[in-house]
């Protein structure tokens, strides 16, 4: 890589990291208000946000939110991805952008939409959180499994079928590992497009069943302690590190660029 593009890309790299590290900086702030630079350094926000049960409450919520969303969202987004992987290219090119739709759509829209739907069904609870979130997640598992299937050796279904195995064989022994990647990144994904939702969980959420985004949310409107940006700095932390570890175990995105 040339030098002036590689100067170029650290640059906009460094750009992209500055937002992140002023919030680091602002959580470890020794003053009483939101400042950058930090107006020396202390931990007493960090401890003020370990022991805030509107903060821990909050992320219990949107912890168990995306676990379940997560749970759902995997198997559904799998199997659709194989379901649109044998189709002819005509079929599929049509069904792809409608299934994928809520990555197009703008999510004040959707979360609206869910709103009116969920209102009828008297689902503006919990169970609408995790319904809301599937919505939203599930295209990314779609299209990460549809990219892993695309990257693999096509006729290896066809050579299970030749050698006896039946439809479901097939499916969970070589249709399932080759989308592995696929599902993994995915499901990654849909995690964290659920943690970090707070357009339809502001909808959807009920006072008791607020979930973390949107107790940030209220709080920066409010009051915008450092403790927010302790908060939130613990949920860059926790993201990093998930997906250091699944790229350290996985090899999942430099797999998926190849």
């Amino acid at each position: 890589m040339p030098g002036p593009v590689r100067l170029l890309a650290w640059a906009l790299y460094a750009l992209i990291l500055l937002p992140i590290v002023m919030v680091l900086g602002a959580s470890l702030t020794a003053g009483g208000f939101l400042t950058f630079p930090p107006q020396g350094l202390s931990l007493r926000w960090w401890q003020a946000m370990l022991i805030d049960r509107e903060l821990l409450r909050g992320l219990m919520i949107s912890l168990r939110i995306a676990t379940l969303t997560l749970v759902i969202s995997v198997p559904v987004g799998a199997l659709a991805a194989i379901f649109l992987d044998r189709q002819n290219a005509r079929w599929r090119n049509a069904l792809v952008p409608v299934l994928t739709a809520p990555l197009s759509v703008p999510l004040v829209l959707t979360g609206f939409a869910l709103l009116v739907f969920f209102t009828r069904l008297g689902l503006l609870n919990e169970t609408g959180l995790v319904l809301g979130h599937v919505v939203v997640s599930v295209p990314y598992v779609i299209r990460s499994a549809l990219v892993s299937l695309s990257l693999s050796d096509r006729t290896l279904a066809r050579a299970a079928e030749v050698h006896g195995a039946n439809p479901a064989q097939v499916i969970w022994k070589v249709t399932l590992p080759m989308m592995r990647h696929g599902l993994i990144s995915g499901g990654l994904f849909a995690f964290l497009a659920s943690l970090n939702n707070i357009v339809v969980s502001v909808f959807i959420a009920k006072p008791g069943v607020i979930p973390f985004p949107v107790v940030l949310f209220s709080r920066m409107e409010n009051l915008a302690e450092p403790s927010v940006a302790a908060a939130s700095t613990l949920v860059i932390v926790l993201t990093a590190v998930l997906c250091m570890l699944l790229e350290w175990r996985y090899d999942l995105f430099r797999s998926l660029a190849r």
